[in-house]
């Protein structure tokens, strides 16, 4: 019974914890590059501290200035933009 129970505590743990984080990203700049592409420059903050990144996409409309960003825990450099 005690095994099952340790069993049970490690599964919901390892359920319970994230390999991808999201939070709110803010875009700084919008820019128009080479072959009618769009960079978007964005900020976002994780643990207190300010993280900058940019992402180039396909030239479309983004309605608002605050999206969806995923990152990941260890590295919150590495992210990227969930566009509509």
């Amino acid at each position: 019974m005690r095994i099952y129970l340790i069993l049970s505590v490690f599964c919901l743990l390892a359920a319970c914890s994230s390999r991808e984080g999201e939070t709110r990203a803010h875009i700084t700049q919008r820019r128009t590059v080479a072959a009618g592409r769009l960079l978007i420059n964005y900020e976002f903050r994780v643990g207190g501290q300010l993280f900058l990144d940019s992402m180039e996409t396909a030239n479309r409309v983004v309605p608002h200035d605050s999206v969806p960003v995923v990152y990941s825990p260890r590295n919150p450099r590495e992210s990227h933009l969930q566009l509509p």
